[in-house]
């Protein structure tokens, strides 16, 4: 269900968890502290199988920890995290089996050869021994390792050890698959080629993929988690976050005029819902204004005649709602980005 903006202007949706036994991850209000520091603030959304949502935000916003309390590496503070309708907290010994993860940095074994060491990992996700071959085959064919199967992983690029660490999290076909940063340091050959098991991958099972990538999300993902500073700001498809914030419809103006009439006179324009001036650092007399505007074209030019015809229009420009400048104004209007303009 998907809310209006608020006074802020912005768009903000939960998923709301259903229990159904197509919900593969669920988190209800889950909170993460460490000593007087709180890293993740009351975060709701869940995943289905069948799905792959991608985890977005900025280096530093709280992906890989909540990732580790997804994965069962750590526990959240309060509320509850459940995989394959297990609760992390209290069995996660029961799901261990059902979750592929790979981590920022793979866990590799580097004196080990890339077959010994997939087939330790089969081995301790309890694979049969009768289907480890089968199993191996498998994710060295998805993975492309062909090439480096009997090679010793301190030998191998960084593209390869990633494509090791993504084997090692697909083996035993996992219900739910936790990928962190999966791209980091593949050449674009690599990253399509990866991108394409995931999204094979997610066709029958749950993933979350996290990345700072936005590309990433827009190419394999259904859904998109906006996150910033441990704070959920939006969870929807690419598609939707762009119709849902209209907001990021926005023209860009400098000017030289008296503030007051001229801030009178652009919100008098059909399709101009907000406007604020503000002096530039060079030049006091000249004013940069942003106007928040309608989807309706022909609204800048509009505001350009406005403009020019009473007082001085030195530059003008539309920015049109993207995926990219949608995600860069949820992270630059988060409480701390906020308190911090503040200070500034």
């Amino acid at each position: 269900m998907k809310s209006p903006p608020d006074a802020g202007g912005f768009f903000f949706q939960i998923f709301s968890i259903v229990n159904s036994s197509a919900t593969a991850i669920a988190l209800e209000s889950v909170s993460k502290r460490y000593g007087s520091r709180n890293i993740i603030h009351d975060m709701s959304f869940s995943v289905r199988k069948g799905e792959i949502v991608g985890f977005l935000g900025p280096n530093g916003a709280g992906k890989t920890t909540t990732m580790r309390m997804i994965a069962g590496f750590t526990t959240a503070t309060s509320g509850r995290v459940t995989v394959a309708g297990f609760d992390m907290a209290t069995q996660n010994e029961q799901v261990a089996r059902s979750i592929g993860y790979l981590p920022e940095q793979p866990p590799l074994y580097d004196v080990l050869e890339v077959s010994a060491y997939l087939r330790f990992v089969a081995k301790v996700k309890g694979v049969p021994r009768r289907s480890i071959p089968a199993e191996l085959e498998r994710v060295i064919q998805a993975c492309r390792l062909e090439a480096v199967v009997n090679r010793e992983i301190y030998k191998l690029s960084k593209g390869y050890r990633q494509r090791v660490g993504l084997a090692q999290a697909l083996l035993g076909k996992p219900e739910v698959l936790l990928l962190d940063e999966p791209t980091a340091g593949l050449d674009p050959g690599q990253i399509q080629e990866t991108r394409e098991v995931i999204r094979a991958f997610g066709e029958d099972h749950a993933v979350l993929l996290s990345t700072h990538i936005l590309p990433e999300v827009t190419l394999i993902c259904q859904r998109v988690a906006i996150i910033n500073n441990g704070r959920l700001l939006a969870i929807d498809s690419p598609d939707g976050l762009q119709r849902a914030s209209e907001q990021t419809n926005r023209v860009s103006l400098l000017a030289t005029g008296p503030a007051d009439a001229m801030r009178e006179a652009i919100l008098s324009i059909e399709g101009v819902r907000a406007v604020d001036i503000r002096a530039t650092a060079d030049r006091s007399e000249l004013l940069a204004i942003e106007c928040q505007v309608d989807a309706r074209e022909g609204v800048e030019a509009a505001i350009a005649r406005t403009v020019a015809t009473r007082w001085s229009l030195h530059r003008l420009e539309r920015q049109q709602p993207t995926l990219e400048n949608i995600f860069l104004r949820y992270i630059g209007e988060t409480p701390n980005a906020k308190n911090a303009k503040a200070s500034a």
